[in-house]
């Protein structure tokens, strides 16, 4: 039972760590939507102040990217136990006993579970950042279009 809800533990987390990769994809997704719809809006010669929403459209539009790639990216995770010293031990004539495997194991996955847990929360703050840059990015890319309405 105890190796049951170590490995259930993993599965989950394995299961969040694929939907935040997902909301990251849609994130620079939305991201890229809002630069193309908004940045062909751009009046073709624009203010002075107006290329300074510009630019800052562009820069948080290419953090929001940077951060999307961090959690999209390979890292080092551990979700699953490898078997080969205790295939060899059986192949070798050894005893195995259950109790002292699901010991063994649930003793590893609660390990691996709190090493992937802190990468978890490390990327689940680069998507919050992410969300909050692209939030911006509208506002900039908003003032982009709009400045020389609002500043004659």
């Amino acid at each position: 039972m105890l190796w049951e809800e170590a490995r259930r533990q993993l599965v989950r987390q394995e299961l969040v760590l694929d939907t935040l990769r997902t909301q990251a994809v849609a994130m620079l997704s939305v991201a890229s939507i809002v630069a193309g719809l908004f940045g062909s809006r751009v009046p073709a010669n624009p203010v002075p102040g107006a290329e300074a929403a510009v630019v800052a459209a562009l820069v948080l539009f290419g953090l929001t990217a940077v951060l999307a790639i961090v959690i999209i990216r390979p890292w080092d995770w551990v979700f699953s136990h490898g078997l080969d010293d205790d295939i060899r031990a059986v192949e070798n004539g050894e005893l195995l006993k259950v109790g002292d495997l699901s010991y063994s194991w649930a003793k590893d996955f609660e390990v691996w579970r709190t090493g992937n847990q802190t990468k978890i929360n490390r990327l689940t703050w680069c998507f919050s950042w992410a969300c909050a840059l692209t939030g911006v990015q509208v506002i900039a890319w908003g003032l982009a279009i709009l400045q020389p309405r609002l500043f004659p």
